[in-house]
């Protein structure tokens, strides 16, 4: 069982996290939408979703989701579509010109991170990683999920 030390060492850790990331974004953020790249990720991973599947994937409100989605609508990037089992109910997914935009948005974070990393090796990173997802993992356990959610959850682990 993990020790209330280690516990205050993590959350420091992950505060730094938070800033690194804010750093990431302003990088990637010149010629894309300003909240939409992890919309965009986990549109181009899973296909389709519903508008409220975005927001509990992200933890966000439906209405944050929706302007997400609708600044990628404006780019060309994503549509919405009517549920035909659910009128009240919307999918989105990525147009042609999304997928092509996923594909290149993550691409350039890809080798700004390798730039970032270079003194890094492989093994450290594949560590990161391994430990991040199991991180993932716990959190993700503790939230109260539908089975749609669940399965946005599960798509959305990257491109």
């Amino acid at each position: 069982m993990i020790s209330r030390d280690s516990c205050g060492e993590l959350l420091l850790q992950l505060s730094s996290t938070d800033a690194m990331i804010r750093t990431l974004k302003r990088e990637l953020r010149p010629g894309g939408p300003r909240g939409g790249f992890a919309v965009l990720a986990a549109l181009h991973r899973c296909g389709e979703l519903r508008v409220g599947e975005l927001a509990e994937l992200f933890e966000i409100d439906v209405s944050v989701a929706s302007r997400h989605l609708a600044d990628l609508e404006e780019r060309g990037w994503a549509e919405r579509t009517p549920n035909p089992h659910d009128r009240r109910s919307w999918y989105a997914r990525l147009t042609p010109e999304g997928e092509h935009a996923a594909l290149e948005r993550f691409a350039r974070a890809r080798d700004l991170l390798a730039e970032l990393l270079a003194d890094w090796p492989d093994e450290d990173a594949a560590e990161l990683a391994r430990l991040l997802s199991r991180l993932r993992t716990s959190f993700d356990a503790r939230r109260v999920r539908t089975p749609d959610t669940s399965r946005a959850a599960a798509g959305a682990k990257g491109l």
